[in-house]
């Protein structure tokens, strides 16, 4: 009996949890499956090589924040049971995309940073400043402290 109240309760349309029936988040590696997506990746690294750690990364959940007024996503990754010390965060809108690849070593006092294209708008200062908070965990702790009109 509880076998057939079971299933029929999977077969009702609605009795599916929310949490289930939900879409998987928009990760890094769901935008790369995307060819202008993935394009824009690769233009974004230039001549500085794309982390091979990339293919197979652990990836977070998307974040919404505001840049000189405009909606932005930032998407983070790093790499897999190393995210400590190799990470990227990348942060973009429809025109736009900015990075930061973060490396350093366990226990090291030393950070290398390589900014990704970043210039001379509001990206140099506010938009590092949410890369960073991305690497280092701010961000997901308090997104809504990250609007910058």
């Amino acid at each position: 009996m509880r076998l057939i109240l079971l299933i029929a309760l999977l077969a009702v349309p609605g009795t599916m949890s929310a949490a289930r029936a939900e879409a998987p988040p928009v990760t890094l590696s769901v935008e790369m499956k995307d060819a202008a997506f993935a394009h824009r990746l690769r233009t974004l690294f230039g001549k500085e090589a794309r982390p091979d750690w990339l293919a197979e990364a652990t990836e977070a959940e998307p974040v919404a924040v505001t840049l000189d007024g405009r909606p932005y996503t930032v998407l983070l990754a790093c790499k897999k049971h190393d995210c400590a010390n190799h990470q990227l965060a990348i942060l973009f809108d429809a025109e736009r995309m900015y990075g930061l690849r973060f490396e350093t070593r366990d226990n090291s006092a030393e950070e290398r940073l390589t900014w990704l294209n970043i210039g001379g708008g509001a990206e140099s200062i506010d938009g590092r400043t949410i890369l960073y908070a991305a690497i280092t965990g701010s961000l997901f702790n308090h997104p809504d402290a990250f609007s910058f009109r």
